[in-house]
């Protein structure tokens, strides 16, 4: 069972292409969410203001958990980029009764949660490599 399947009795929201769901630095409004249909854009913000495409999201995946967990502001902007898309809305009350009830949501959770992680430091790994090659530039 994925997390589409705990998703199907909660409410949904319909959006369409160019619609933000939340912005990089919003405060989090206590809810996750799980794309039923459609495909999403996570951006992040650039030092010189420029937004890049971090990953696609689809169908059976989610966002906003870390928020919801944390209660930190949003980590990156999420949009709308097919002609429309559905998602289903976990509140945090809703996130907490699953959370006690079913196991397997929270190991579904917990592993989608570190490969995120994974990706991150991957990222992270790139750009230390990055700052490397350009400091060894500069020293030449």
């Amino acid at each position: 069972m994925n997390i589409l399947e705990f998703m199907q009795n909660i409410s949904t929201q319909v959006y369409l292409r160019g619609d933000v769901i939340f912005r990089e630095g919003d405060a989090h409004d206590g809810s996750m969410y799980c794309i039923m249909s459609g495909m999403f854009a996570v951006t992040k913000r650039m030092p010189d203001g420029s937004q890049e495409v971090i990953k696609g999201l689809g169908p059976g995946e989610f966002f906003g958990e870390l928020s919801l967990i944390t209660r930190r502001p949003r980590a990156m902007t999420i949009s709308v980029v097919s002609a429309n898309a559905r998602v289903g809305i976990l509140r945090e009350d809703q996130f907490e009764k699953l959370a006690r009830i079913n196991t397997h949501f929270l190991f579904q959770l917990t592993k989608s949660t570190v490969e995120k992680l994974h990706r991150a430091e991957a990222r992270l790994a790139e750009l230390d490599k990055m700052i490397e090659e350009i400091q060894k530039e500069e020293t030449k």
